[in-house]
């Protein structure tokens, strides 16, 4: 082929892609029911500006900065002084990405704080519960905030769990169950032949029977199950030990005989009378256990509404990741019930994580007023209880050959955030805080990856980070509080 014609070759095709980026439908041509042919339009071609991907280099680096001593943080408050952090503020702001309060109202956050610094002195155990939806599940983000919790304030344990572990992989406690145990929730695929609302704490409940078998006075063929925990070899030192267990249980139709035996001995042997209320087994150990076996034998199995596996005082950090849950759960769990499972763990701060499992589906102003609903439902409940609502994450789809994030996205974000302050609670945006938009595929596509290839969740790497980034913003504001009530103190 002679040049000339190579050239105009060339040229024309060159010249219809440019006609086809001018003029070719934004939104694709429909070919069929699951088939879109798109092409890409000159600004995407050109320019590309608004699919660009967040440069998240800058929170990489932060994170090997603020290690366990490079700044304030994680620093015991009585170590450092209040014109410390007062010169350090600026360049503090710059490297936290802090938490939002409405009306700038610290109140309900400080009555924490003030537990949490007595917490040397007082002996008590308290108590922080992390809700959240898939983003968490496996312990993710919550074991790095209980480590450094626990560190700082004290305590040990994995916290509250349930009696059928509902993921394959457990990275705080090893856990074994033996016998037909059976796991209902009120989230996901809910059993609608449950006709009663006792779902607790976890918002499920747990039997070694169907809940709906039918009982025979004389039927005397004992069902035996058992629960084991051990430590986990991966986990922090923390939470790899307790010194004491409590059952929660209850509506068990016939006696069922327990045991719990403790580093291989029999610690104690007793009998759940048959019952038709809320009940606790607790038992306290002089020495620190690693590993606790609990034996039942019974016709019947009681619901088990949660196992808590903690020290007797500092802080106690419970995952409670609902797969598939919107949030919209505390308004369902009968509320009498689960104010006396709120006293008896002593909670005195709930953090809820959720959202992600709507942005497809609700529009703004629906899930804003679900949400409200589930806030006010918590306010009657434990009404003195701070709340810290954490943001959804970025989430991507893909458009053509790039991941952008989901159009509903923010939306739902806003709608978290305004439900929050408008109930008076406090909001941490980790959308923003990971970088905003089109931030998720920078994590996916970092060496080594912190998100996995659904350009939803994160990795356990990506999660520690996450999680460290919330974390500083909460001790954050601890140590000023700290530090600005002992200054009020000196100049009163």
């Amino acid at each position: 082929m002679k040049p000339q014609r190579t050239l105009f070759f060339i040229v024309t095709v060159f010249l219809v892609l440019f006609a086809l980026m001018l003029y070719f439908p934004e939104q694709g041509i429909t070919l069929g029911k699951n088939l879109v042919l798109k092409f890409p339009t000159f600004k995407e071609f050109i320019l590309n500006s608004d699919n660009e991907y967040a440069d998240i280099s800058g929170i990489l680096e932060q994170s090997e900065e603020l290690g366990d001593s490079a700044l304030i943080i994680d620093i015991k408050p009585e170590e450092i002084g209040f014109d410390t952090i007062r010169a350090n503020a600026g360049e503090l702001k710059k490297k936290i990405h802090k938490i939002e309060f409405a009306d700038n109202n610290k109140k309900n956050l400080h009555k924490f704080f003030k537990t949490l610094h007595n917490l040397k002195n007082s002996n008590e155990l308290i108590r922080i519960m992390h809700y959240g939806d898939s983003q968490i599940e496996g312990d993710r983000m919550t074991a790095f905030i209980r480590n450094k919790m626990q560190k700082q304030f004290g305590g040990s344990g994995p916290g509250l769990l349930s009696a059928v572990q509902p993921y394959d992989f457990q990275y705080s406690i090893k856990q074994t169950n033996t016998g037909d145990w059976h796991r209902y929730t009120l989230y996901g695929d809910r059993d609608t032949t449950i006709t009663h609302h006792r779902y607790g704490a976890l918002a499920s409940f747990s039997q070694f029977t169907p809940h709906d078998k039918t009982i025979d006075k004389n039927d005397t063929n004992k069902i035996n199950a058992s629960i084991s925990f051990e430590e986990a070899v991966q986990s922090y030192a923390s939470v790899r030990d307790f010194t004491q267990c409590r059952i929660f249980w209850g509506y068990n139709k016939t006696p069922v005989y327990y045991e719990a035996i403790v580093e291989g001995e029999l610690f104690d042997a007793d009998v759940m009378a048959p019952n038709s209320s809320f009940n606790i087994v607790k038992w306290k150990f002089d020495e620190p256990v690693k590993n606790i076996t609990l034996n039942f034998s019974g016709v019947h199995s009681p619901e088990f509404y949660g196992i808590a596996l903690d020290n007797k005082k500092g802080v106690a950090v419970d995952n409670i990741a609902l797969r598939g849950s919107s949030g919209l759960i505390f308004s369902k769990i009968e509320k009498d019930q689960l104010k006396t499972m709120y006293k008896e763990l002593n909670v005195k701060l709930i953090i809820l994580q959720f959202g992600g499992n709507v942005v497809p589906y609700l529009n703004k102003s629906t899930y804003k007023r679900y949400f409200s609903n589930q806030l006010n439902e918590l306010k009657t409940i434990v009404p003195n209880v701070p709340i810290i609502v954490i943001g959804v994450s970025d989430m991507s789809e893909k458009d053509k050959q790039r991941y952008v994030t989901r159009s509903n996205l923010e939306n739902i974000r806003d709608a978290l955030k305004e439900a929050t302050f408008e109930a008076g609670h406090m909001y941490w945006d980790m959308y923003e805080a990971m970088g905003g938009k089109n931030s998720m595929p920078s994590w996916v596509f970092a060496k080594p990856a912190l998100a996995s290839t659904d350009f939803v969740h994160f990795n356990y790497r990506g999660a520690r980070i996450i999680a460290e980034m919330f974390y500083n913003a909460l001790i954050y504001e601890y140590n000023l509080y700290v530090k600005e009530n002992e200054l009020a103190e000196t100049t009163e």
